[in-house]
């Protein structure tokens, strides 16, 4: 009976450490539950949707050869922004832009806060260009506002920097 005394006891210890950590478990549930029902509570909304827009006319915006394509960026932005981008052609005037790569380097989309069919979207990214052989990076951020229009998202304003 002696030699089973040990055995007892790791198994009493082994139950009461399961127990414990059983209850560490239940806790940490339960903390989750709570965060996920003040999520579903809150009034806070974002489109992933958006985001995923502005991220598909940033890369299709920024990487080029010579300059950017109307074609490649047209399905993104609204009447008015095309507009105020500047793809006319001349044929001086892309034979001098015709040495100049563009192309977007670790791009990070960030989601502001959403309200009636809007959605507010930043673009943290480095920006490599080159002309020649000579290369340059520089820090960009794309500030861009969407709108849903007939369940698409749409670029309405856009605001570029490059530090």
């Amino acid at each position: 009976m002696k030699k089973y005394i040990p055995l007892f006891a790791i198994g009493v210890l082994l139950i009461v450490f399961l127990f414990i950590k059983n209850e560490n478990y239940r806790n940490e549930l339960k903390h989750a539950k709570n965060q996920i029902s003040e999520l579903d509570n809150s009034d806070e909304m974002i489109n992933l949707e958006a985001g995923e827009i502005g991220e598909k006319f940033i890369t299709s915006y920024f990487n080029y050869r010579g300059k950017p394509a109307k074609e490649d960026v047209e399905i993104y932005l609204s009447d008015e922004i095309i507009k105020t981008l500047n793809f006319d052609t001349s044929n001086e005037y892309d034979e001098n832009l015709s040495e100049i790569n563009s192309s977007v380097k670790n791009l990070d989309i960030y989601l502001g806060k959403a309200t009636d069919g809007k959605q507010k979207v930043l673009g943290v990214f480095s920006n490599e260009i080159g002309i020649g052989d000579e290369i340059n990076e520089v820090d960009s951020f794309v500030e861009l506002d969407l709108e849903k229009v007939d369940d698409s998202w749409l670029i309405v304003d856009f605001r570029f920097f490059q530090y």
